[in-house]
């Protein structure tokens, strides 16, 4: 706990007037569109749950056991690939214990191992969703503390939308799949459309002009 007052105060202490629930909380859960009853869950304390026959059966993995992840780290997010039944993305972030750097990860085994696709994601940036192109798999988009980024090659190399897109917090993401908008929702309470991105599929790193 961290010291408010001079003082670190038990959990039951009614100094946020009870704001705060005593309970750990499921923050995040996605079904995978190509294998009915495999479900992802994650937590506020550090837990991903996962069933593969529906909520029958459950395997619980701490996120301290994922490579560079703090042990208490919140997911953010958790999206089951809509390609590959294996494939598994989850954003995490830790800024309550003073921790602002990005957790960007993905697994292609259901969770059993991970690896880091943050890349060239800037430092002490915290990042709040993910959300995948529904024609490319490889094109994905990162909704961040300070703007939102896509990738073209599964998180190899992020780059950051400009063009009248603040730098600002994105709380959530959400693609409009028939008219292939990107939508963005703001800590600032205001919607941001990104009409069309479909030529992003036709280009590639090299056409970007992307800097190593």
């Amino acid at each position: 706990s961290l010291p408010i007052m001079d003082k670190t105060w038990s959990w039951d202490s009614p100094w946020d007037v009870y704001a705060m629930s005593n309970y750990n909380t499921i923050t995040s859960i996605s079904e995978s569109p190509v294998k009915e009853g495999l479900i992802y869950i994650g937590t506020d304390d550090g837990l991903i749950q996962v069933t593969e026959d529906g909520g029958n059966n459950w395997k619980k993995i701490e996120v301290g056991d994922l490579p560079d992840v703090p042990k208490m780290a919140f997911i953010n997010d958790i999206k089951a690939d809509l390609f590959d039944e294996s494939t598994v993305y989850i954003v995490l972030d830790n800024h309550k214990y003073g921790d602002l750097e990005p957790y960007l990860l993905k697994s292609t085994n259901k969770g059993k191992s991970w690896k880091s696709i943050k890349s060239n994601l800037p430092k002490k940036t915290l990042l709040w969703r993910i959300v995948q192109d529904h024609e490319k798999p490889d094109l994905l988009f990162v909704g961040t503390e300070f703007g939102i980024y896509f990738t073209l090659n599964g998180g190899e190399e992020w780059v950051k939308f400009n063009g009248g897109i603040p730098p600002i917090s994105f709380r959530d993401l959400a693609i409009q799949k028939r008219e292939n908008d990107l939508v963005g929702a703001s800590f600032g309470r205001g919607f941001f459309v990104l009409d069309d991105y479909s030529f992003l599929r036709d280009i590639n790193s090299s056409q970007l002009k992307l800097k190593e």
